[in-house]
């Protein structure tokens, strides 16, 4: 007979027979000055409680690695983080606003980590710049700022001054999406922490939300089971309205089925 594993024991999965929750890895930013690597810890939160074990993804000693990771992991989060570097979708730094911190090594261990895990069919989910990584790496572009990049007739504040679990914008989904289907909702308000946005969506994606003023809030695959982009921070929502879990448990759930797969 199949037994739960001593991590569904502890975090109460309730998956019938599970010999073992899926490996989710989490990618990191890096501060070299201090020379550590860091994760708002969140992110591990919400995949721990919503059954899978995170894995902590160190990006400038894993570049060349990434193929090891695709083979053991069942599931990838692409963390928040910094800007990504301009020339990865081939265009100069702009002028005019305030980039933030550049991290090349996290940008091409990202890239690459995305791309053999396309090949591969992995489940992914990325969160704030990992839309714009996933969106990136599978060919599109991003705005560099949404201020001086794009046209809207009204304008909204993506850069919030409120808490960070705190809800201040309306994001509407698109219809016939698997994004709207997780979430059963035509709309709903989330946080906003960002100044770029996806420009170029991939051919192998869709947008599956936009804020108001139509900046790109989400975009999905439309070849992969499972790669869902979202601009906004559900990890920092979730211990304050626990309907966001759902996009989580949703990813970890197609990890999951992933996991027994690969293994059969």
């Amino acid at each position: 007979m199949k037994r739960n594993c001593t991590f569904c024991i502890v975090y109460k999965c309730r998956k019938e027979n599970c010999m073992k929750c899926p490996l989710i890895g989490i990618t990191t930013s890096l501060d070299m000055q201090a020379g550590n690597y860091f994760s708002k810890t969140s992110y591990a939160t919400c995949i721990s409680q919503a059954g899978g074990i995170p894995v902590l993804l160190p990006s400038d000693e894993s570049v060349g690695k990434e193929g090891n990771y695709v083979k053991k992991l069942d599931g990838i989060l692409f963390a928040g983080g910094g800007d990504i570097h301009p020339h990865f979708w081939g265009e100069e730094p702009l002028d005019g606003f305030e980039m933030g911190m550049i991290l090349p090594q996290r940008d091409n261990f990202e890239i690459r980590l995305y791309q053999m895990a396309e090949e591969k069919r992995l489940p992914m989910l990325g969160i704030c710049r990992g839309i714009q990584l996933m969106a990136i790496a599978a060919g599109g572009s991003i705005c560099q700022d949404i201020d001086i990049g794009l046209k809207r007739s009204s304008r909204i504040r993506h850069m919030q001054k409120a808490p960070d679990w705190c809800e201040t914008h309306t994001v509407q989904f698109a219809a016939d999406t698997k994004l709207a289907e997780i979430y059963h909702a035509k709309d709903i308000i989330v946080n906003s922490f960002h100044h770029q946005s996806v420009k170029k969506v991939p051919e192998s994606y869709r947008v599956n939300a936009k804020s108001v003023d139509g900046v790109i809030e989400g975009i999905e695959s439309v070849e992969l089971p499972f790669a869902i982009g979202v601009q906004w921070h559900p990890e920092r929502m979730a211990q304050k309205d626990r309907k966001t879990m759902v996009l989580f448990k949703t990813f970890v759930r197609y990890a999951a089925q992933y996991s027994e797969e690969k293994t059969e």
